[in-house]
Formats: structure tokens, sequence, C-alpha cells
């Protein structure tokens, strides 16, 4: 998969304004849900075909109602863990005895956490294609649907948490480090959003079958 056109594209004085607002107001509460719908157009115009630019912000509204509900979508696919490690911690605050299985308990939260958050990249763009919330909780279609570019998907979901743990050390930076953060941050989600919306075009879960590396070949 070449990234380089859509860096190119991200990069280019008519659009590098558009994302870059919606990374300053990333840490923003209930401004920030304009960033994370301007994530699902993005996957949308991809999905369409890549490389026809970025979306506008001339619906912010429609844009905003976008990104509530996939706050709602991130937050029910961590409600296990969270479930999990709040008594796990619970647990622990009673006694020795409770305190051995709450350790468990928030060990194995974890452990939940990576598999769910696993499942997050292919449940927002099912979502950004189809606009259907409940098309988002389809696991067993989504997980199949992992497994059919299952190594070029490990790699994306490792490369993207690593950098956006270094966001969050970049935060620590006195004075400009939060701000550098937000923009940096809300860019590799950019990014991340392009890249897998990629690998989903390849899959059955796709309206919009992307053309394999063979049919590239015979044409």
């Amino acid at each position: 998969m070449d990234m380089v056109p859509f860096v190119q594209l991200t990069l280019n004085s008519r659009y590098i304004a558009r994302w870059i607002f919606a990374g300053l107001i990333l840490y923003i509460p209930v401004l920030n849900f304009l960033s994370l719908g301007f994530l699902s157009r993005t996957s949308r115009l991809v999905i369409v075909g890549s490389g026809i630019g970025l979306p506008t912000w001339q619906e912010k509204y429609e844009i905003w109602i976008e990104g509530v509900k996939l706050l709602f979508i991130f937050i029910l696919y961590n409600a296990i863990p969270f479930f999990m490690f709040s008594s796990g911690f619970f647990l622990t605050t009673l006694n020795s005895f409770t305190a051995f299985f709450g350790h468990i308990f928030k060990i194995l939260s974890f452990v939940a956490l990576i598999v769910c958050s696993f499942l997050v990249p292919f449940a927002f763009v099912t979502f950004a294609e189809h606009m259907d919330f409940r098309r988002a909780f389809e696991f067993e279609t989504i997980f199949a649907g992992i497994k059919q570019v299952f190594f070029e998907y490990l790699i994306g979901y490792g490369i993207a948490l690593c950098g956006l743990y270094v966001c969050v050390w970049i935060m620590r930076i006195p004075y400009l480090g939060f701000i550098c953060s937000s923009i940096i941050s809300y860019y590799i989600l950019l990014v991340s959003a392009y890249y897998f919306t990629e690998l989903y075009k390849k899959t059955r879960l796709s309206a919009v079958q992307a053309p394999t590396e063979t049919e590239l070949a015979k044409e």
C-alpha cells in the first residue's frame, strides 16, 4: 500500500489547515467530536476513491453528530475492560483475600482492552461506510474481515499505538508540548484512518472492493 500520495495530499497547502484545525481541538471536550467526525468523513472519501482530497468543514453540525456517534462506539468497545478494571480495583480495597482476585481482574482487564481495541479500526471504517451504528458491533463479521488482511492490520495497529504513545511523552514538554501532542496525535489518527480504510477495501466487509495486486498486474 502506497501511503506517500495521501501524505503529500495532507501536506498540500490547500488541505493542511483542515486537519490542523481538527488536531488543535482534539483534546478539547465536546469540540473534539468535530475531530472524530472529520476522521469518519475522511474514511468515507477514501472508500469512494483515494486521492480526491479531505472533507470540508461546511457541514459542522453533521460532522459533530458523526463524532458523537463514533465516541459512543469507542466507549462501548472499551466498556468490558473498564468494568473489569473497576471491579478489580474495588476488590483490592476490601481485604487481602479479595485483593488477590482484584489484581487478577486488573491484569485481565488490560488483556481485554487490547483485544477489544484491536477491533476498533475496522469497526470505525464499517461505521464510516454504512453510517449504521449496529454494524460497528458485528464482531464476528469484523474479525473475519481482519483475518483477510491480518498481517498488514497488525503492523498498522502496532505502529499507530507506538506513535500515540510517543505523543503522550511529547505532551510533557513544557509550554508547547500540549499543542504539539494534540496535532501530531491527530495526524497519526488521520493517516491511520486512511491506512485502515484502504485495508478495509481489500476485504469482503466493503461494498467497494479495491483491486488486488494480481488484478493490477493483469491490467
